[in-house]
């Protein structure tokens, strides 16, 4: 009794000596109800659900949830899908940390961090005592030396280790049932010891329903070695199948209790062979790979016989030891996420008992050989205890290939070889957990696809904090509804933390998740934490939050709207202080190292563009833009009602972003028809002196001054042309103040449309003109330019030309399919990277006289951004006015 009492606590020690728990899923509900049978009197998980679910969801009506390890039984009540007889046996041992919550209170990290040390402990102390009564089990079969040995190598040299001791699976008590049991037949068949082997040998069954096999064989032994006492033997035993059957029919529902609910198709395996040799012999799950030692029992089984008063239950044992290994092979023998030979770690007491027999009868070379098979047992289990993260495991279960069984014969995948590519698993049992979840937020997030274009994506901002004891975390998981769906091993600084905690360790984290199909209503959030690599992941924190519906439109619809905004925004950005927009102009067609000026006629394009859609939802913020614009733009009206290019000369801009240039037609007619100063004289002026400027055929000149009073000016051939989108932009203003004037110029442009020398400013740069002609037919003038003229000389203005085109087709009718289609394949392509492409290849809006000394062309963002809203909500449903704030021209400036 002293050795073996020595043995056990020297095994309570090893097994506890990594500080940590190798669990699965398959012991959550052992862990925590204990707890529940002593506080809420109850083996349904209802009152521990969330505990036991550790952030994946339950079952429902509808839903089977993510928690497998948890099933919906009897009347919707939630139930473990493992037998009770593990937390039912443990539950004692939980009474002091019980009262231990009792009086601390029980937070939920606290609570965790109490049951998982209590898990560790109970488990490692089944273990060990089975180990101290696997001793004194041999000790009749051998002497102590014998029977020491071969403890410890039962003790360290197989899964008792890695399974057993290590976390609350049903083998552990399976492992000290059999023992307990073989040690009572094996002894004085008494009445007590009768109805006690007649209960455990039931209880084997009622722990873990494969192990029915080996409880028959212990069972059939025992009723003859019962004798006459046979009927207490089956009496005991009835008591806890009778238990069983009234829980699995009252509480989960079947006869065959919980695994019944949960049976699927690719659980088994069709190739019976194959199963049976990577149960024995598999690099990954082979029980003589992962205890070498346990080959002596099959390969010298004869040996085992010789001793002629067990024959008969030895016999028994390795027949129900081979059907259980044929009734293995038939299943999916990969055994899931879990060190080596899991399922096999039952029948070990039996082939260890089997052992003293084969061991005395060993020569010198054999017993050499024995030993060194359980020194090499016992350092492959050693690896288990302090290396084994699991990893390997969910890489190779996980593995695509045609034959899901291949990858478990590699040698490379054998977890004791995999495992050592990493350092040793730290301690985490005892370590403290603290952090919270401070951010739940849903966003819409810009996602660029270059197969597909941009697109907008629902996800949720999600942030908060956590530390491991005074240490960052190696990571973190986010589950929404029990499905993970994002994580990171990036923690930063929190402030705020390391001021309240006084901790300096980075403890913030922040994630963007997207949704998805995530349909709108309650949703509950969990963040898991692994302390450090290779450890168990446990619960920080859990909230609930509300989705909003997604808003109307598909993911690239919405994109379209969220880029509707970004646009409205950028012009809003752009204008500067005292309501001007800012031109680019470059030496050559690229836009290329643009410099930037000041100019009207910008603006007044600006304000014809954006004004149609100033009424329109998020458009109508432009409204004060607007009038900011027009207001700029009245104040450049001059006392004789003329305007310049570049303003008025007084103006502090000139000299920085311009010069004291010559009035010109084209900016006094676009500032009169979209700012208008309230003195209708300065018009009447104006009007008189661009009359005075015109040619013999009625057509007006550019700049309204003789040539020996140009000023800032680097004219052409023509020092001044009369340019088709002048004339464009004058008849808009005629037709508003004097029709019989517009019909005459009307007239003259029908015949000289597609005259070379009209083509001064836009020639190649169609993006106003397409825009112009179609306002002047509206006002009008059927005039007609030809199709070539409204071709980009530049092809990366392509793009643009297309956009003003549709916008002009579209001012007045809805869009057909083809035209939405159209429209969205160009609205898609110029806002994808955040508009990257208009902010490389704005719209070229006109150019100087190119026969003039210097060459300059003019280029606008503003005017982009404006266009592709135009373009969007003339596509979308957007009533715009039929007759919108008209339009503006340029100038040949220098």
């Amino acid at each position: 009794m002293a050795i073996a009492c020595v043995l056990a606590l020297a095994a309570f020690l090893v097994f506890n000596a990594n500080g940590r728990l190798i669990a699965a899923a398959d012991t959550f509900a052992a862990r925590h109800l204990p707890f529940s049978i002593l506080r809420n009197h109850t083996v349904l998980l209802d009152p521990i659900a969330d505990a036991v679910a550790l952030g994946r969801s339950a079952p429902n009506a509808g839903h089977n949830g993510t928690a497998f390890w948890i099933q919906q039984g009897r009347d919707a009540h939630l139930v473990s899908k493992y037998p009770l007889v593990v937390p039912l046996v443990v539950a004692p041992l939980y009474l002091p940390a019980l009262h231990y919550l009792d009086s601390v209170g029980w937070d939920p990290h606290i609570a965790d961090k109490v049951a998982r040390a209590m898990e560790k402990l109970c488990a490692s102390l089944i273990a060990a005592a089975s180990v101290a009564l696997m001793f004194m089990l041999l000790r009749r079969r051998c002497d102590a030396r014998t029977a020491g040995v071969l403890s410890l190598a039962y003790a360290f040299g197989t899964t008792t280790w890695v399974i057993s001791s290590q976390a609350l699976w049903m083998h552990g008590l399976a492992q000290l049932l059999i023992v307990a049991t073989l040690w009572l037949v094996t002894g004085p068949a008494t009445l007590a010891r009768v109805a006690m082997a007649g209960f455990l040998c039931a209880l084997i069954a009622a722990n873990r329903p494969p192990d029915a096999l080996l409880a028959a064989a212990l069972g059939l032994w025992g009723l003859r070695w019962a004798g006459s006492r046979w009927p207490w033997l089956i009496v005991a035993g009835g008591v806890p199948v009778a238990l069983t059957l009234a829980y699995n029919l009252g509480a989960v529902g079947h006869v065959a209790g919980a695994y019944a609910l949960s049976v699927h198709a690719s659980d088994f395996n069709d190739n019976v062979l194959e199963g049976i040799a990577g149960l024995l012999f598999s690099p990954t799950r082979g029980l003589f790979v992962f205890s070498p030692f346990l080959l002596f029992v099959p390969c010298l089984f004869l040996l085992a016989l010789r001793d002629r008063g067990t024959r008969g239950l030895t016999l028994a044992l390795g027949v129900a030891i081979a059907v259980q290994v044929l009734g293995y092979a038939r299943v999916d023998w990969r055994q899931g996420i879990a060190w080596g030979p899991r399922w096999l770690t039952d029948m070990v007491p039996l082939l260890v008992w089997m052992l003293p027999p084969i061991v005395a009868r060993l020569s010198r070379p054999g017993r050499v050989l024995f030993a060194a098979a359980c020194v090499a047992s016992v350092a492959i289990q050693a690896i288990g205890a302090f290396w084994y993260t699991g990893a390997v495991d969910t890489a190779v279960l996980t593995m695509k290939t045609d034959d899901r069984m291949r990858p478990m014969w590699a040698w490379r995948n054998a977890a004791f070889v995999a495992e050592l590519s990493h350092p040793r698993v730290q301690p985490d049992l005892l370590a403290d957990l603290r952090g919270n979840i401070d951010l739940i937020q849903p966003l819409d997030v810009v996602v660029h696809d270059a197969a597909a274009g941009d697109r907008l994506e629902r996800q949720l901002d999600v942030a908060g904090w956590a530390l491991v004891d005074s240490s960052s975390p190696q990571d973190i998981a986010v589950l929404i509804d029990g499905r993970e769906v994002a994580g990171t091993n990036h923690f930063f600084d929190r402030p705020d933390v390391a001021q309240t905690l006084a901790e300096k360790s980075p403890a913030g984290w922040r994630l963007h998740v997207p949704l998805g199909d995530l349909q709108a209503g309650r949703h509950k959030l969990s963040v898991l934490v692994r302390p450090y690599a290779g450890g168990e992941v446990r619960l920080l924190r859990e909230r609930f939050f509300e989705l909003p519906p997604p808003g109307p439109g598909d993911a690239a619809e919405r994109f379209l709207q969220y880029a509707s905004r970004q646009a409205v925004e950028r012009i809003a950005q752009a204008q500067q202080v005292p309501g001007y927009w800012l031109t680019s102009f470059t030496s050559g067609p690229r836009f290329e190292q643009p410099q930037p000026e000041l100019n009207t006629y910008l603006n007044a394009i600006m304000i014809d563009l954006v004004g149609p859609m100033a009424h329109v939802a998020h458009v109508a913020q432009m409204a004060p833009m607007l009038a900011r614009a027009q207001g700029f733009l009245a104040s450049q009206i001059e006392d004789d009602g003329l305007v310049r290019y570049h303003g008025r000369p007084d103006a502090s801009t000139i000299g920085v972003l311009g010069c004291a240039i010559t009035p010109d037609s084209d900016d006094t007619a676009l500032v009169w028809r979209v700012a208008p100063a309230a003195d209708r004289a300065k018009l009447a002026a104006a009007m008189r002196t661009l009359r005075r400027f015109t040619t013999g055929d009625g057509l007006y000149r550019t700049w309204l001054a003789p040539r020996a009073d140009y000023r800032c000016l680097d004219p052409g051939a023509d020092p001044n042309p009369a340019d088709i989108g002048i004339q464009m932009h004058i008849y808009l203003l005629l037709a508003q103040e004097d029709p019989p004037a517009a019909r005459a110029l009307c007239a003259t442009l029908k015949r000289r449309a597609d005259d070379d020398s009209l083509w001064v400013y836009y020639a190649g740069a169609p993006p106003v003109m397409s825009l112009r002609l179609a306002e002047v037919q509206r006002a009008g003038c059927a005039l007609e330019v030809p199709a070539s003229r409204l071709q980009p000389a530049v092809p990366a203005q392509a793009v643009w030309a297309q956009v003003a085109s549709l916008v002009a087709r579209l001012q007045d009718t809805a869009p057909t399919a083809a035209q939405k289609a159209e429209a969205t394949r160009l609205l898609q392509a110029l806002a994808s990277h955040e508009f990257a492409a208009l902010a490389g290849n704005p719209p070229l809006l006109y150019h100087n006289d190119m026969s003039a000394t210097v060459r300059r062309f003019y280029w606008s963002q503003e005017v982009g951004y404006a266009l592709w809203l135009r373009l969007y909500h003339a596509t979308r449903g957007a009533q715009l006015p039929p007759d919108p704030a008209h339009a503006a021209s340029p100038r040949s400036a220098s």
